[in-house]
């Protein structure tokens, strides 16, 4: 018999680090400093409140850099890093710094933000808190799916690739592993899900069963 799949929910928690860049070279210092859990934060956790229109800039980073510097070749260079493609944090803050660095190779420093539009660095730590939601075959699954927070997508889809330190999340795993639904398992694996919001994943996920299971 399957091993039942527990959902799970989650709620990102914010710390100020204390620390803030008014311009991109004070922001380049602090970054190659700053804690995993800061990085984190700005990256991993933008997609809890990534919504339609917050889809052209994918992580605060990117976002400050385009509204408030207001140099947009270097927000589209940020806004294309996927941090769900590192295997580790650190590897993600060295491509980060290394973008901005050749950037500012070819290119003079954006001028200093306006009083009021810095960067607060802050950091990230992810609090799970059980659904109780609990499926044990496919048709459950899809029930429970349908039910659940946002962030239980985003816990269960994006965050599992760092936890579990491959390209894979729960759901395909599971579906894969204990319901030998392997097919299925495979496409919902290969989604790109940088590249929609939450709500829209959550139903591309149940379309992809719904196609696998006709």
């Amino acid at each position: 018999m399957a091993e039942p799949f527990t959902f799970y929910e989650c709620i990102g928690v914010e710390k100020s680090t204390g620390r803030w860049a008014a311009n991109i070279i004070e922001f380049l210092e602090i970054l190659k400093q700053a804690s995993p859990e800061c990085i984190f934060h700005h990256m991993h956790q933008y997609f809890l409140k990534l919504t339609p229109q917050h889809l052209y800039y994918t992580n605060d980073f990117a976002v400050w850099v385009a509204e408030w510097l207001e140099e947009k070749g270097l927000a589209e260079r940020l806004a294309n890093l996927n941090p769900y493609a590192y295997r580790t944090v650190e590897d993600l803050r060295v491509q980060t710094i290394q973008i901005i660095e050749e950037y500012l190779e070819d290119n003079p420093p954006p001028r200093p933000v306006l009083p009021g539009g810095e960067f607060y660095f802050s950091e990230g730590v992810t609090i799970v808190i059980p659904s109780g939601y609990e499926a044990a075959n496919i048709e459950e699954f899809v029930e429970c799916l349908d039910k659940v927070d946002r962030s239980s997508i985003y816990f269960h889809f994006y965050e599992a690739r760092l936890r579990l330190g491959k390209e894979k999340d729960d759901f395909s795993e599971w579906l894969g592993t204990s319901l030998d639904k392997g097919d299925i398992a495979e496409k919902i694996k290969s989604l790109d899900a940088y590249m929609y919001d939450l709500d829209a994943l959550r139903d591309i996920i149940k379309d992809i069963i719904a196609e696998g299971t006709e």
